[in-house]
């Protein structure tokens, strides 16, 4: 089925990994996951009701980040497509890059989804007439938001470190055969 996103949300979080040693990275996951998993239930234990005017600023937000992320993935797969038109060498450069692609993409989809689903979740709240409901809803809502946030502070901060690099490698000539990845955190 075309329109069965697991792929590219086992994709994503297979992106949760050290670049170096394929090792699963805890931190990553705790922050991704493990903190918006905290919000959400301080959010129910606090019987959290958004206002109808907080709701809809939210999920304005939320529609216009799911507009930026589809837009990196419309950019990203441009690039991509170029870039294996013009047939690129074999080599580790070509597979770091076609990695980092792979990735961003990955990265940004997810994060496309969860807009839209973020999106869901606003409107349901606006919408609940059930105050179990309505909490329940907030609390998601408000966790999937801080998601949301982690996401998109995670795709800028790549695209980020992809530019700086490009251009340092620009300045000083070019790569010349030199493989230069991305600057990588410490394991964890």
């Amino acid at each position: 089925m075309k329109a069965n996103p697991w792929k590219l949300i086992k994709d994503h979080y297979r992106t949760l990994r050290d670049y170096r040693t394929d090792e699963v990275r805890k931190r990553d996951w705790a922050l991704f996951i493990g903190v918006p998993g905290v919000v959400f239930l301080l959010c129910l234990v606090l019987g959290l009701h958004l206002p109808e005017g907080a709701s809809i600023g939210l999920l304005t937000t939320a529609g216009v980040l799911t507009a930026f992320f589809f837009g990196v993935m419309l950019q990203v797969a441009q690039r991509a497509l170029d870039w294996a038109d013009g047939k690129p060498g074999v080599g580790p450069e070509t597979s770091w890059q076609a990695r980092f692609l792979q990735e961003i993409a990955a990265n940004a989809g997810y994060a496309t989804l969860i807009s839209i689903l973020v999106a869901t979740v606003f409107v349901g709240a606006l919408i609940a007439t059930n105050s179990t409901l309505s909490t329940i809803l907030s609390s998601l809502g408000v966790a999937l938001s801080i998601h949301l946030a982690l996401m998109l502070s995670m795709v800028l901060t790549r695209i980020y470190a992809l530019t700086t690099n490009r251009l340092t490698d620009a300045r000083v000539g070019g790569s010349k055969g030199n493989v230069h990845h991305i600057a990588q955190r410490k394991s964890g």
